[in-house]
């Protein structure tokens, strides 16, 4: 399961790196045209993708055969945080 997040985790900093060295006034096709409006808007890319990055690491090292016996000691309290967040995004919607 290391060698997905690695490469996920590779993958966000050479985007990061991108987004820094990159020239606001590239003219895209795609919907990065937001993303580099301005200077302050490439750094910010920069630092999101530095922090996914860090995530992504963080998350590799978890153990994760562990996680099926973690949910089925939780699934009362899970089934309500899942009902919960269903509720709140109906009040959400209607608003």
């Amino acid at each position: 399961m290391q060698r997905p997040f690695r490469l996920l985790s590779l993958a966000a900093a050479a985007l990061s790196l991108w987004f820094l060295f990159v020239d606001p006034a590239t003219n895209l096709q795609s919907g990065g045209k937001a993303l580099l409006s301005g200077p302050l808007n490439s750094y910010s890319a920069w630092a999101m993708g530095v922090l996914m990055g860090l995530a992504l690491a963080w998350l590799a090292t978890a153990d994760w055969s562990k996680l099926s016996a973690w949910i089925l000691l939780q699934r009362g309290r899970l089934g309500l945080l899942i009902l919960g967040a269903l509720l709140a995004s109906l009040l959400y919607a209607l608003r």
